[in-house]
């Protein structure tokens, strides 16, 4: 059974390089050292994850699951206040790469073609409220705050942020002015899940239109986030030569900026993996351009924490807007009289005429009685 937990986290205070860059794993780090509970159900996360994939993977049947999204935009200036194109266009983003429909797939090596993965995983922005109420997904709240950091400010609309939707249901994305060193974080998969879970992308790294700065404009920061929000760690497994708990990604000794060329750290991590890093891998740190894979095992293992962590996601209507049904109380329904097109009385045994029938609450049908 989930649990829900508020975290304030008034005394997190990062020391970010100056190049741009993902605040994942300083985040998950920082929720597991300040709460318990979360910090054994992370712990869980790979063990449980591994036997799903070793008892599931081999009958995962060809499914389509949509992510209903809401997009917290926060602003102070006009600047932040991001259009309705600039939002779609990251909509669009994901569900092109999360499909593998993305134009750049070209760029994939052909030594990957064979693993770059259909995630089968598509994303819509939520057409229907938590309270059954009709919506365009986006929410647009002005905030005197400032760049926000990595805390509890930004999921609280009592600190100058917005509250989120309810986080089983609804992918949370918070678009905001961010602290500089910044691109994105994202909160983790558990059993556990905390008031913020979600997504926080900096307004200038959001879609692919309007406002969004290179190289940082192709809307992959989004996609690595929702990487994460969905259970992979970083290719190089946030440590040297580290473990990002997916068989078929590359040993690599550390992450890649900018754009490299093939092979890029050939031999790396005393492997024989001549083809090098895979460095155009959607959880690499390189340039957005530079991006357009996920593998067959990345694939796996959010398919799993979607059905272990997050199954709300595998049957819902947000997508859709709510239809208003209006029930007709028939009980209190009578016939008053049956007429021909001349408007004379005619009996309902009259047949192969055209007759209607004439209710009170002043309803008519129209029926023909064929012989």
């Amino acid at each position: 059974m989930k649990r829900f937990f508020i975290i304030t986290l008034a005394t997190l205070s990062l020391t970010l390089p100056a190049q741009e860059k993902c605040g994942t794993q300083e985040y998950i780090k920082y929720l597991e050292k300040t709460n318990t509970e979360y910090n054994i159900a992370r712990e869980k996360v790979n063990f449980e994850t591994r036997n799903w994939i070793k008892e599931n993977s081999h009958q995962i049947k060809k499914s389509i699951i949509t992510i209903p999204v809401i997009v917290h935009v926060l602003w102070e200036t006009s600047t932040h206040n991001i259009s309705d194109a600039q939002i779609q266009s990251q909509i669009d983003v994901l569900n092109e790469d999360y499909r593998r429909n993305n134009i750049d797939q070209i760029n994939t090596p052909n030594v990957w073609n064979s693993i770059a993965a259909d995630c089968e995983i598509e994303f819509c922005l939520a057409a229907t409220d938590p309270n059954g109420q009709p919506t365009t997904g986006i929410e647009r709240i002005q905030t005197t705050h400032g760049p926000f950091g990595m805390n509890s400010d930004i999921h609280t609309s009592s600190a100058g942020g917005a509250d989120d939707w309810p986080n089983d249901d609804y992918l949370n994305i918070w678009v905001c002015d961010i602290q500089s060193g910044l691109l994105g974080y994202a909160s983790g998969a558990s059993n556990w899940i905390s008031n913020g879970d979600g997504l926080v992308i900096g307004y200038k790294y959001f879609g692919t239109t309007g406002v969004v700065q290179p190289p940082y404009h192709k809307g992959r920061t989004a996609t690595h986030e929702i990487g994460h929000w969905l259970n992979l760690e970083h290719v190089w497994g946030d440590a040297n030569c580290g473990d990002d708990q997916v068989n078929d990604t590359p040993t690599q000794e550390e992450e890649n900026y900018g754009c490299p060329s093939m092979p890029h750290n050939a031999n790396s991590c005393g492997s024989t993996n001549i083809n090098g890093d895979m460095f155009m891998n959607y959880m690499d740190y390189t340039n957005d351009a530079c991006m357009n894979l996920f593998t067959e095992g990345q694939k796996i293992r959010m398919i799993s924490t979607i059905v272990q962590y997050r199954s709300n996601m595998l049957n819902h209507n947000l997508c859709n807007p709510p239809t208003e049904i209006i029930e007709q109380n028939s009980q209190n329904k009578k016939l008053i009289k049956i007429i021909d097109v001349l408007g004379r009385e005619s009996s309902p045994l009259d047949i192969n005429k055209t007759l209607f029938y004439i209710y009170n609450d002043r309803s008519v049908e129209k029926k023909i009685i064929f012989k």
